[in-house]
């Protein structure tokens, strides 16, 4: 499986995230995940729907053996559990509104699963990039979460829709760069920096 990252660009990463974490006593993890959405399950389900109603659509044709008709269904579903993936179907069978709760779901398991609410501070925010789904999400914990809530919301919309942006334009690095220093503009006045801070968190996660 190819990296989604080079060397060179995780190493920016890492520097952004740790820059930006000199600047706050929030912890901050940046995640980047291939997908959060299960389309191989959907694309299979349709490939299955279609061969089951095949017999439907072969009704006029009465004169066509059971046995025949059973042949067909396992090759249409055979031949569409192939096709379905390669043409990426399952992105459009999928509705908008699936994929913003699979891509929620995860980075909340992901919070959870990597400590990000076991922080001493309790000021740690995850900014969660779906690169399948081109989606985003940013998670925080109650010290942090203060902070942001008290954001003018055009203000934080600004700051994920710069980096939407860059994701359209395939710039992923820079718009993760640029919305880690964002974040912590935001966060430092509240949550300024501490003398001898630990950092308690991995800076970047790619899987």
């Amino acid at each position: 499986m190819v990296d989604l990252f080079t060397e060179e660009e995780r190493e920016r990463l890492e520097k952004a995230v740790a820059a930006a974490e000199a600047r706050t006593s929030a912890e901050i993890v940046v995640m980047v995940k291939r997908g959060a959405t299960d389309y191989a399950a959907v694309e299979v389900m349709a490939a299955a729907i279609a061969s089951l109603a095949l017999p439907a659509a072969l009704l006029p044709f009465t004169a066509i053996p059971a046995f025949v008709i059973w042949v067909a269904q396992l090759a249409l579903f055979a031949i569409l559990a192939i096709l379905l993936p390669m043409v990426s179907a399952g992105r459009f069978l999928v509705g908008r509104e699936r994929v913003a709760r699979d891509v929620r779901a995860v980075a909340e398991a992901e919070f959870y699963a990597h400590g990000l609410r076991r922080t001493s501070k309790r000021a740690a925010v995850l900014l969660m990039v779906a690169m399948r789904e081109h989606r985003i999400e940013v998670l925080a914990d109650d010290a942090a979460q203060a902070v942001i809530d008290s954001i003018d919301r055009a203000d934080w919309e600004e700051i994920i829709g710069r980096l939407a942006a860059r994701l359209r334009e395939g710039a992923v690095v820079e718009g993760l760069e640029d919305a880690v220093s964002l974040i912590a503009d935001a966060l430092e006045t509240r949550l300024p920096p501490e003398e001898g801070k630990a950092d308690e968190l991995p800076n970047v996660i790619v899987h």
